[in-house]
């Protein structure tokens, strides 16, 4: 009776029926209190703190049961789709394919599709430059800061190529990321002003105004082809970064021009209905998908046109 005394806890819980620790105030398994024991050997049914442990379930042997610990359930994104599957389906039913396209937007196929009509038509530029012959003069030499010194590493006409050839891929991309996406975003929030923010983020409209670029590879295709064919060897007179802007225009007889500027506003149709059919899965209001496209299909040849006055050699658009 002596030891039963002298003993300060229990050696068992009393409610999952494991070994307690000498001295310990709560039970290492199931975290119920353990009660004292006076010197007497008298149990108080009291415990030594007002804690308020969370009882778990207990197994049928008495042991707690295992409880996974909690962990919040993550939402998974829905997987972007092969770029193949999204071009084809562009190409053959847009007003199905660009809503799925909405829903799961990405900058990676977009970019894709702007650097290769950059590349396109900067490949264009190169070829009509092989064709065409340009004259340099000292206005425009000394315009661009081109030194006899400098000629010495890098001759004018490899200098004018190469800011040609990387050139056109970079005013793509300013043209997708800074104009038509800002124009695009700006629009519909004045006109969509009543679609919730997430809807028309930024990441959205770049992924809308970057597959509207898919037409624009062909029409570069398609400008190879005739600068190829149609362009005959020729001199130009360059005076200014103006002439080389627009070298790509020369040389074409009036009818092969003709069939091109009418092939480019089908090209400009094209996109314009591919932007169309990806803002009414946003807003489907159709009054305003159709202000929102025709607002944006003349807003970049009015900044063009703008910057024309601006910058005297402008900017592809």
């Amino acid at each position: 009776m002596s030891n039963e005394g002298t003993r300060t806890t229990p050696k068992f819980c009393g409610n999952c029926g494991q070994k307690l620790l000498e001295g310990a105030t709560f039970c290492a398994y199931c975290g119920s209190p353990v009660p004292s024991v006076d010197s007497a050997g008298v149990v108080s049914s009291k415990p030594p703190s007002s804690y308020n442990s969370i009882q778990p379930s207990v197994s049928s042997r008495g042991a707690p049961a295992y409880q996974a610990p909690y962990r919040p359930e993550r939402i998974r994104a829905e997987p972007v789709l092969p770029f193949i599957q999204h071009f084809q389906g562009v190409l053959i039913s847009p007003q199905l394919e660009m809503p799925q396209i909405v829903e799961r937007p990405n900058f990676r196929q977009p970019l894709f599709l702007v650097l290769i009509a950059g590349i396109l038509a900067g490949i264009t530029i190169l070829i009509t430059y092989s064709k065409v012959t340009p004259d340099f003069t000292d206005e425009f030499i000394r315009s661009v800061g081109y030194t006899s010194d400098m000629s010495e590493f890098l001759d004018l006409d490899t200098l004018m190529q190469m800011s040609l050839m990387i050139g056109e891929p970079l005013g793509f991309l300013v043209s997708w990321i800074i104009i038509d996406t800002f124009v695009l975003w700006g629009l519909h929030a004045v006109i969509s002003s009543e679609v919730p923010s997430y809807k028309r983020n930024y990441k959205i409209m770049a992924t809308i105004t970057g597959w509207s670029f898919l037409p624009r590879i062909f029409e570069q295709i398609v400008n190879i082809i005739l600068v190829i064919l149609f362009v005959p060897p020729s001199t130009i007179t360059i005076n200014s970064m103006s002439d080389l802007a627009v070298l790509d225009a020369l040389g074409l007889p009036d009818e092969i021009a003709l069939i091109s500027f009418l092939f480019g506003l089908v090209i400009q149709l094209w996109s314009v209905v591919i932007v169309y059919f990806a803002v009414k899965s946003i807003d489907p209001i159709g009054s305003h998908a159709i202000m929102i496209v025709i607002a944006y299909a003349l807003l970049p040849y009015v900044f063009s046109f703008i910057l024309s006055f601006i910058i005297p050699f402008g900017l592809p658009i």
